[in-house]
């Protein structure tokens, strides 16, 4: 770890950092040009989806029923290579090649790293995989490195089959690997491998409640990992229930497994107490070291408008009961909307790390 991230981690309690996810909508985006409303998601309302959900097997199913209409595929210009050199003052290695994950022709996003407790040099990696030009969605793929990520092996389709992406990796200090992410009937599932990632196990954590256009969306996967906590080994999972209307609507869940992710208690609804004008989104977890679960996510009080707050909540019981969720900020100018002049998805949600955990 550089001596400037490490400085960082250590200087508060929590690290809260916005991320822009870029994700094109549907295909690629076209450059300099102006979406008609007839194909603005945030414009284009109807009863048969809900345009707060995030995820782009959800999006395919609408587009593919006819209900909105996708932009047409165009390539992007090929990239123009600039060297590998990284310039900074705090950075020791300035030289920083980029190294093939995946020598076929598919697209990578939303993509997820991990490395392992027990070994620095093994690093795990999932990403939302489609081939290229993009027709089909793999799902979350999986790739393992033993050397630090100099070179990878894996696949590109779903860890344990086909799945609607969205992907979380994570490593046990028993060396599972853990993919999470979100299954084709847009409820939540995970799996794992105890050998490398040459078999999976597939494992339900929920359904989407109720009939379609439910879903459990955005999620996140997290596995406590600290020698000093009586919760080690807890594998926790979270997302946003969007049920059309109805009950928890809006609101964060999470869901905990004390076997290591072959069983799943049932989810917590976690949110309610921030009172989110519409909807909450984009939920990070973490623990700490002596099994203090964390979950921080975006609040969006108006819709479709930017994230304007964040929201947060823990657990002292290895993610048993929650104290009630408050606002630990409520001016965070988020983009998703509004300021970018860009047809892409880029939605302002947070990350955390405990500093008491980081090394």
């Amino acid at each position: 770890m550089n001596r400037f991230l490490k400085r960082s981690l250590l200087s508060s309690a929590f690290i809260l950092v916005l991320l822009a996810e870029g994700i094109w909508n549907f295909s690629l985006a076209q450059e300099n040009q102006t979406l008609p409303d007839e194909f603005n998601l945030l414009k284009n309302p109807s009863k048969h989806y809900d345009n707060r959900a995030d995820n782009m097997a959800y999006w395919k199913y609408i587009a593919r029923m006819g209900w909105v209409q996708s932009y047409p595929v165009k390539k992007p210009p090929v990239s123009e290579f600039r060297g590998v050199e990284t310039i900074s003052r705090d950075l020791q290695i300035t030289d920083s090649p980029d190294v093939v994950i995946a020598e076929e022709s598919t697209t990578k996003s939303e993509n997820s790293v991990f490395v392992s407790p027990i070994d620095n040099e093994q690093v795990f990696n999932s990403n939302n995989s489609t081939d290229d030009p993009v027709q089909v969605l793999f799902g979350a793929d999986h790739f393992i490195s033993s050397d630090a990520g100099q070179s990878w092996e894996g696949e590109n389709y779903g860890a344990g089959g086909d799945n609607s992406g969205d992907p979380v990796a994570a490593i046990g200090r028993n060396g599972r690997l853990y993919v999470g992410f979100i299954n084709e009937m847009f409820g939540q599932s995970v799996s794992f491998s105890d050998n490398g990632g040459q078999d999976w196990t597939r494992v339900l954590i929920a359904q989407a409640p109720g009939s379609y256009p439910n879903m459990l969306d955005k999620n996140h996967l997290w596995i406590d990992n600290s020698e000093s906590s009586a919760h080690e080994g807890n594998v926790y999972a979270g997302w946003t229930l969007f049920s059309n209307g109805g009950a928890n609507d809006g609101e964060v869940q999470i869901s905990r497994s004390t076997t290591s992710a072959f069983s799943w208690n049932n989810p917590v609804t976690v949110s309610g107490a921030v009172q989110a004008g519409s909807h909450n989104q984009g939920v990070n977890i973490q623990t700490g070291p002596n099994g203090e679960v964390y979950a921080v996510w975006a609040v969006y009080d108006v819709w479709p408008e930017d994230e304007n707050a964040l929201g947060f909540a823990r657990s002292w019981d290895g993610g048993q009961t929650f104290e009630p969720a408050w606002r630990i900020l409520d001016n965070i100018k988020g983009i998703r909307s509004s300021l970018t002049s860009k047809n892409m998805r880029v939605n302002s949600f947070p990350s955390m790390a405990d500093r008491k955990s980081v090394v």
